[in-house]
């Protein structure tokens, strides 16, 4: 708002202006804006915002910032991806998106959302190097930064203290090997009478464990020109997961186990999941804890996230810009990190803390977040879900020995080069 000159002023305000309040000589005009004022800069999302208002980002953005409205355009999971998609295709795309990582590739290349490099160099609310390397991978990747991320999520290992306890073996650490986890996979199992009662670690709860495992093993993932690339450490990783199941030490591939959270029954001595678990896990009443994946010959474990891009077709960027910079100040940071349970991309944020959910009966080792955050990498998640979805189906297949391991490979390969050539 301007400032006010000490001489008499005369006005005639229309009902439609905004009105005035001149509290003296040199001071700013108290200014009430009218919804006509105030920029609504769209937000598409494929969650809900938080629902206790101190926490949603969104709105207090929009009580600090008067003059701008971020307003929420929730569009559901299973149909985010394709409705982004069509809507930058038909330039009427939300203000700001928050992206997936593969979804942000393909956009970039389309130049369906803008480089935000210079308006970063520009803001002395972020810097480059305040990053998580994956975001700095990605930015190499891509060859700009077309997105900045609200926060991290990584895959981790839950462990059961108290049967760990029973069974008389050590904890998991943050530098488990795989042969640390098969081994005591198979002391933590308990068989009668033929049927498993308890099994040494949950079966693949989160389709990421099987990427996160494979990469752990050697392989890349994902090659510098976007293919799929898997060989020698999915063969490693899928006959030991083929072992552990012929042992009966993880329940095998089902649809009759989907959604049965055996870790959480007590059935299961650990799983492996994403960390946004440990918020769900905070009212268990067993004792628990946390560790970073099981290591093969490298440490490795796949992040996931969501970016705030700008499209080509906002017409306000700037106004888009500045909000997306407060949302990753470290304001907007913390908030996002308390409502959410997520630590925040920044380094310098995320070691606040704002994000730890602490339970009664765990978790303690909060490293294992650290630890993911410097390894961890956008590995899968950078492939079209199809790709790696039918990939799952082929590994789920090996492991159930309808398949060999071998042909599960060549034929998730397969199935990924053609719709990665189309």
């Amino acid at each position: 708002m301007k400032r006010k000159s000490c001489k008499p002023i005369s006005l005639v305000l229309s009902t439609l202006l905004i009105s005035s309040l001149f509290t003296g000589c040199g001071k700013k005009a108290d200014v009430t804006k009218t919804a006509a004022d105030v920029i609504t800069l769209k937000v598409a999302m494929w969650n809900e915002p938080a629902k206790d208002k101190a926490l949603d980002v969104f709105d207090v953005y929009g009580v600090k910032h008067p003059g701008v409205k971020l307003e929420p355009v929730v569009i559901p999971e299973d149909q985010y991806s394709q409705k982004l998609t069509q809507m930058l295709s038909a330039g009427n795309a939300p203000d700001i998106l928050i992206s997936w990582e593969g979804d942000l590739q393909t956009f970039a290349k389309g130049k369906k959302v803008i480089a935000l490099d210079d308006y970063v160099a520009k803001s002395k609310t972020i810097t480059e190097d305040d990053f998580i390397p994956a975001v700095k991978e990605l930015k190499k990747l891509n060859g700009a930064t077309y997105g900045l991320p609200y926060g991290y999520a990584s895959e981790i290992l839950y462990y059961n203290k108290e049967l760990f306890d029973k069974a008389k073996v050590a904890y998991p650490t943050n530098d488990w090997t795989m042969d640390d986890f098969k081994q005591a996979t198979e002391k933590l199992t308990v068989v009668e009478n033929g049927k498993t009662v308890q099994f040494g670690a949950d079966g693949m709860s989160f389709v990421g464990g099987w990427w996160s495992g494979i990469g752990a093993q050697g392989d890349n993932i994902v090659s510098s020109d976007g293919k799929l690339e898997i060989g020698d450490g999915a063969k490693k990783f899928l006959t030991i997961q083929k072992e552990l199941v012929d042992k009966k030490s993880i329940p095998v591939p089902s649809a009759d186990s989907a959604g049965a959270d055996l870790f959480a029954s007590g059935k299961a001595a650990m799983t492996r999941t994403g960390s946004w678990m440990v918020s769900s896990y905070k009212d268990l009443t067993f004792k628990w804890d946390i560790a970073e994946l099981p290591k093969g010959v490298k440490d490795y474990t796949t992040l996931h996230t969501g970016m705030y891009c700008i499209p080509e077709s906002t017409k306000n960027k700037q106004a888009a810009w500045e909000a997306i910079e407060w949302l990753m100040g470290d304001e907007g940071q913390a908030l996002f990190s308390k409502s959410n349970a997520n630590p925040s991309a920044r380094p310098s944020v995320a070691a606040k803390g704002d994000w730890k959910v602490q339970g009664t009966n765990g978790p303690t080792n909060w490293a294992a977040f650290d630890q993911a955050a410097k390894s961890g990498i956008f590995g899968y998640v950078l492939l079209p879900s199809g790709v790696t979805q039918d990939a799952v189906k082929q590994f789920e297949a090996a492991v159930l020995g309808q398949k060999s391991i071998d042909e599960a490979i060549a034929e998730a390969k397969k199935n990924a080069d053609e719709v990665l050539s189309k």
